[in-house]
């Protein structure tokens, strides 16, 4: 492990950088990407951002559009991931990653399985936080564009600030990024806000479908995958569900299921106490204390079992 000031010394001296973001890219990961790439940019090294899967239209907003790069075809000094906790996160780019000789992680996750050769995690409540005081530390101007990235990160991995991670230090971080002129009415709407009738149907039929168990102190909530055939919805567009079943007065621990295919389920904990990144260690998975996932192979119903009762070890610790 490094400190933030050490990452960037070390960073700095590559000339040429393949950064990666994790499957099924959000906010934080995009943001801390582009505006790493960016930043490495204005200190007139070659930069690249790698993802196995295509960037959220939710994300069109951003003045010079955001894309990745969908092959490694050159050779680059280094290979960074960024807020990516496990490497099999990488997906298709994994195996490569860990060939490379000279590969850097800076993350916020505390459950990082620390398979960089160099790596620096902080526990903050986005991962851009982090990246703000890399790019801070290798003396580099964050203009307007890099803000709005970074801005972008804090904003969707805190939940609009309504996390109970949020820090005095974040509120800082993204003021001072308002200043340097990230628009934060048009961040809000974007991934808060706006929405598509497909999506509007989808949420509908979900939310009327929601379970409880544990005296309604776990809520759980099932997307399969006809849902999306039938609505017209897609996968990205599932984002946010989660935050609905926390609102609701009873539930301490909130659960997504998402069908990737037959027997095989992509699983979201939330909670307002309870360590659910332990919960989720128990499948193999990790995150957060507050917000962690795994995977889950199985019937549907042996799934929520399985689901219910490692919680109930949990909840009422």
């Amino acid at each position: 492990m490094v400190t933030v000031n050490e990452f960037a010394k070390k960073l700095k001296s590559e000339n040429s950088v393949a950064i990666f973001c994790h499957v099924r890219p959000d906010g934080d990961t995009i943001g801390s990407a582009f505006a790493l790439k960016y930043a490495l940019e204005l200190l007139g090294k070659k930069a690249d951002v790698f993802c196995d899967d295509i960037m959220p239209k939710k994300f069109d907003y951003f003045e010079n559009s955001l894309a990745f790069k969908e092959t490694i075809d050159g050779v680059y000094s280094a290979f960074v991931a960024v807020d990516v906790s496990d490497n099999s996160r990488i997906g298709r780019f994994e195996s490569e990653f860990l060939r490379h000789k000279n590969t850097y992680c800076l993350d916020h996750h505390v459950s990082n399985t620390r398979y960089a050769k160099t790596t620096c995690v902080i526990d903050k409540a986005s991962n851009v936080e982090n990246i703000f005081a890399l790019i801070n530390a290798m003396d580099v101007e964050i203009n307007s564009e890099i803000a709005q990235l970074l801005l972008t990160g804090i904003v969707t991995d805190t939940g609009n600030f309504k996390h109970s991670n949020v820090t005095s230090e974040t509120l800082l971080v993204a003021s001072e990024l308002v200043e340097k002129g990230a628009k934060l009415n048009v961040i809000v709407y974007n991934n808060f806000t706006k929405q598509t009738q497909n999506r509007a149907k989808l949420f509908g039929e979900v939310m009327a479908k929601i379970r409880y168990f544990c005296d309604d102190r776990l809520g759980v909530i099932t997307v399969r995958k006809d849902d999306f055939t039938r609505t017209g919805a897609t996968k990205e567009e599932t984002e946010g569900f989660i935050d609905f079943v926390m609102g609701i007065d009873t539930v301490e621990v909130g659960v997504c299921l998402m069908e990737m295919e037959k027997n095989k389920f992509k699983i979201s904990f939330r909670s307002k106490s309870t360590d659910v990144n332990a919960i989720a260690n128990v499948f193999g998975g990790g995150g957060h204390v507050h917000a962690s996932g795994c995977q889950i192979h199985g019937d549907y119903e042996e799934v929520v079992d399985k689901i219910r009762y490692a919680v109930s070890q949990h909840l009422f610790d």
